[in-house]
């Protein structure tokens, strides 16, 4: 797949100054795209862009940006309104765990605000140019924990099971007006923070030996692979035993079941609109 001709000259990468987010920067740009690398912490997000310049020859712009902050989409949206953003990597993650009744509201609603709202937002904005244009590519970070309920983080899994079901919707939208959208489940990464000062020695070690974890370079090149096969859902490398058990446990049922009906529903609600929405929304 030729990224630049298939999606569009930039990437957008939100999230780009550490771990998934700079992996999918520095490999979209090894595959020819330009990058805009966004996260709160400029001194990483330039570190990153020289790297990423010095390595594959493509441009790059830094923006540094709180997207909690009002109005903080609206600034990205000005800060690249001469470029096209051909590819949006949502890697949007604000990871708070304890049980709901000891968790403070404030810290709740930071979290769905970061995981749900500011992706939907950035979509918002970013998405219907591409439309217009017949051509780009949403991934959107989710997490492979959605598929169940955990006792001590049911906020945040709330937030990451919203982004599957909101990606692959949006799979069965775009993907008739030529626009790739894909969700990817992450597990444990290493050397993310969380990874390195939540887990005990004895825990990282024993989630490396059943596949609990692996190298954010990893992850990112598995999903890459998956998303320019368009799968809607994105399981980084089933060779890893808990993604491969994940699976065995019916993932791809559900996946093919899920793909099954988006499609099938955006049928039955073509038959029930007028023919500007199904010639708008469908694309017929």
């Amino acid at each position: 797949m030729d990224y630049p001709v298939s999606l569009g000259s930039y990437a957008l990468v939100i999230g780009a100054s550490t771990t998934i987010g700079e992996q999918f920067a520095r490999q979209v740009a090894a595959k020819g795209m330009n990058v805009v690398l966004v996260a709160r912490r400029k001194e990483e997000l330039e570190r990153v862009a020289r790297d990423i310049r010095a390595a594959h020859g493509v441009q790059t712009r830094v923006v540094a940006l709180d997207l909690m902050q009002d109005g903080a989409v609206d600034q990205l949206v000005t800060a690249v309104a001469d470029i096209e953003v051909g590819l949006l990597v949502v890697n949007a993650n604000l990871h708070k765990v304890n049980l709901f009744d000891k968790m403070d509201l404030d810290t709740k609603l930071r979290m769905i605000r970061m995981n749900t709202e500011v992706p939907v937002r950035l979509v918002h904005a970013f998405g219907p140019p591409m439309l217009e244009r017949g051509r780009g590519g949403v991934i959107l970070v989710s997490s492979l924990n959605c598929l169940s309920p955990l006792e001590i983080d049911s906020v945040f899994q709330g937030t990451k099971a919203f982004i599957l079901l909101f990606g692959e919707s949006l799979w069965a939208e775009y993907r008739r007006r030529g626009v790739k959208v894909a969700v990817t489940l992450v597990n444990g990464i290493e050397g993310s923070e969380s990874y390195e000062k939540k887990l005990s020695p004895r825990s990282r070690m024993v989630a490396k030996l059943i596949g609990g974890s692996m190298p954010p370079e990893r992850i990112v090149s598995s999903s890459l692979l998956q998303f320019e096969r368009d799968y809607p859902v994105l399981v980084p490398d089933f060779t890893v035993p808990i993604n491969r058990s994940a699976v065995q446990l019916g993932l791809l049922v559900r996946m093919a079941k899920s793909r099954a009906l988006t499609l099938g529903a955006s049928g039955l609600f073509g038959l029930l609109l007028d023919g500007d929405e199904v010639q708008a929304g469908l694309g017929r």
